[in-house]
């Protein structure tokens, strides 16, 4: 082996090598910047790279036998002295050195030619294909078309897509090409056409750069049950004219479509457009969808994952329990993976599952999954950040990272964007923070606007009471806003603990609306706090005020006047009733009188009951009711933490609000804990 290297070396094989792979990647960058000029055909490129490849055998074989000298080509053999190989040598050294300084002139003169082919993808975005024919019901025919070039794209590894639901809010919009291409962050547009008439199909589809420059384009008309082989056909050819390499197996990807069967295709595209607005209403709908779907092809694994998806959903945005809800998902979930173990969406449920039952590793695992096999799924990558956050050794930088990858694989997402935002003020980028959310200001609620606008000033000025000041000018402008007045009801009691001001707000929400129940429940509990029982007794004893309320808040306060004048004999047939009422809220509602009565055995057993997870909001409640003191700033430390990484404090908003943690506002733990989360420490320690 050491006997080839010396003549290599001798022969300068290893020099030449160098100086034909240099020179040929100078070629080929010059080329692929001239070619389009001219616009010449994708094939041209394609030749060059292959005959330079081809090449590089042939040369090494050259250099075997010749060398390059001041007077030419000569054979090695004619080289015999030390001078004559040394000149060659000198030759070839000035040859690299010409060529690497030309690498080095390109790279300065157009640094993205390096950036673009070793750090960025190629991005692109597919826009809902325009319905042409007369029949309004052919949209979902259209738009099942548009989703199936997305879905084929998305699996090739070296092309970012632009997530479904970010590209279908450009379905009949006037805007340019150039404007979409700059909303969405891509260098490629495919946009198209579809009419169906009767059994026959006319696709028209184009790729386009994000300067309008067409690239390609063709028209399709076929038979409707070819259908599905065009949109793989478009795939292919859109692959091709980015000239990017695809493995045997995304290829494979490219040429399967999820289902033959066009309704159930229509029925899946329904599915996900229903299950897209996140009600419980709406996602109960798609499940029916999606199984519709399934009757007609019983092997369509995505819309089992789709399921499995919305029965998850319907845990967060329904009244669906966690348990039952989950059941069902795995269920689903894994029916699909039976059908197509490559699943992505699957994979993302389950590992949201396990990351929601702390089973992190599992978790982690899952999500990783998912993402190898899709990596342009936003959901799968907002989702795994969320595990970043949350995990017990939260990591802030990754947690960024991610839900900035989600992000731009769906820039106009409400629910990433608002992450994003947050992810921003963990990591303390403040400024990045503020421009995030003023571009993206028009995608969110009024609530969430004013609601992050306070989070951003908290956390530039360290003083959350910039949250209340945020309310307070967005009320100026809309006085009988209920859901800006309940918000400053519950800050200033639960900021600054104002519960004079907090009663204010709340008077005022009765006022403009007599039937709603937060001022009845906030007056009681104001009168519990302040122990002015009398008064309190003579709003329970108001039959029309009363029956405003729901059995379930009607037994609450009840049971809560009684315990807070520490007759639990008398509270004790009031938190019975909560039993069938609402599980989780009984359990909850049951740790907190017997912390409060001193019972510090049944108030464990309660924790401890498999149907119940206390929130540990609830434990530092029930631990500061039981005065054990290690185990209330063991978890008050532990909210904070988190605190510090969901950047919403909710939970210490919530705990400072409440009168158990009063004893303990003076600890000089409390008020390290409260000032480094930016609460006003001079007046809570009051």
């Amino acid at each position: 082996m050491n006997k080839l290297l010396k003549e290599l070396k001798r022969r300068n094989v290893l020099k030449e090598t160098i100086a034909y792979l240099v020179v040929a990647w100078l070629v080929l960058q010059v080329f692929s910047t001239v070619l389009p000029i001219w616009n010449t055909p994708a094939w041209v490129l394609q030749i060059i790279t292959i005959t330079l490849a081809l090449g590089l055998p042939l040369w090494v074989i050259f250099s075997w036998h010749y060398q390059f000298t001041s007077s030419g080509i000569k054979r090695t053999e004619e080289l015999v002295n030390h001078t004559k190989r040394s000149k060659s040598n000198r030759v070839l050294n000035t040859v690299i050195m010409i060529a690497l300084v030309a690498t080095i002139a390109l790279i300065w003169i157009n640094p993205g030619v390096v950036a673009s082919v070793s750090t960025e993808k190629l991005s692109i975005a597919v826009l809902p294909f325009t319905n042409m024919s007369d029949d309004y019901s052919n949209d979902w025919f259209s738009i099942g078309v548009t989703e199936d070039i997305l879905t084929h794209l998305s699996k090739v590894k070296g092309l970012r897509v632009i997530s479904r639901t970010s590209v279908m809010q450009f379905k009949d919009s006037d805007k340019s090409i150039p404007e979409i291409a700059k909303e969405l962050d891509v260098s490629y547009i495919v946009e198209g056409s579809v009419r169906k008439q009767n059994n026959q199909v006319l696709i028209t589809a184009q790729l386009l750069k994000a300067n309008d420059e067409h690239l390609w384009a063709d028209n399709y008309n076929e038979d409707l049950i070819d259908a599905f082989k065009i949109q793989q056909e478009v795939s292919q050819k859109i692959v091709k004219q980015l000239k990017i390499f695809i493995s045997p197996e995304e290829e494979k990807d490219l040429n399967t479509p999820a289902t033959t069967n066009l309704l159930a295709s229509e029925l899946f595209s329904r599915g996900r457009s229903t299950a897209d607005n996140r009600t419980p209403e709406d996602l109960e709908r798609s499940i029916e969808l999606y199984k519709e779907a399934i009757k007609l092809d019983p092997q369509f694994a995505e819309a089992y994952a789709e399921i499995g998806n919305s029965y998850m959903l319907l845990s967060t945005y329904g009244n669906m329990p966690w348990k039952e809800a989950t059941t069902q998902a795995k269920t689903f979930a894994n029916k699909a993976l039976a059908i197509n173990p490559n699943t992505s969406r699957s994979y993302s449920v389950l590992a949201f599952i396990n990351m929601k039952n702390k089973n992190w590793d599992k978790a982690e695992e899952l999500f990783e999954k998912a993402i190898e096999i899709n990596p342009n799924d936003a959901t799968a990558h907002h989702h795994f950040s969320m595990y970043l956050r949350d995990k017990p050794q939260p990591d802030a930088k990754n947690f960024l990272k991610e839900i900035t990858e989600a992000q731009r694989l769906d820039p106009l997402s409400k629910p990433i964007n608002n992450t994003r935002l947050h992810a921003l003020l963990v990591n303390d980028q403040l400024e990045e923070a503020k421009t995030h959310f003023e571009k993206y200001r028009f995608l969110q609620r009024p609530d969430y606007i004013v609601f992050n606008e306070g989070l951003i000033n908290s956390a530039i000025k360290k003083d959350l009471r910039e949250l209340i000041y945020s309310y307070e000018r967005a009320l100026k402008d809309d006085p009988d806003n209920l859901y800006l007045l309940y918000s400053l009801n519950k800050y200033y009691t639960c900021i600054l603990l104002d519960r004079n001001k907090s009663m204010h707000y709340s008077k005022r929400i009765f006022e403009i609306d007599p039937t709603n129940t937060r001022y009845i429940v906030d007056k009681l509990n104001n009168f519990y706090y302040n122990k002015r029982f009398e008064e309190a007794n003579k709003i329970l004893g108001d039959s029309a005020l009363m029956d405003l309320l729901n059995p379930f808040q009607k037994n609450v306060i009840l049971h809560d006047y009684y315990a807070y004048q520490d007759d639990y004999e008398k509270a004790q047939p009031y938190l019975e009733q909560l039993k069938s009422l609402n599980l989780i809220g009984y359990y909850s509602n049951k740790a907190w009188s017997y912390s409060k009565k001193g019972d510090a055995k049944t108030t464990y057993e309660v924790f401890n009951m498999s149907e119940y997870t206390p929130m540990d909001y609830a434990k530092v409640v029930c631990f500061a009711h039981l005065k054990e003191t290690d185990s209330l700033f063991y978890y008050l430390h532990k909210i904070s933490n988190y605190a510090k990484l969901d950047f919403k404090n909710f939970s210490l908003i919530e705990i400072n609000g409440s009168s158990a943690i009063d004893p303990y506002r003076k600890d000089p733990r409390y008020i390290e804990i409260m000032k480094e989360n930016y609460f006003p420490v001079e007046t809570i320690s009051n």
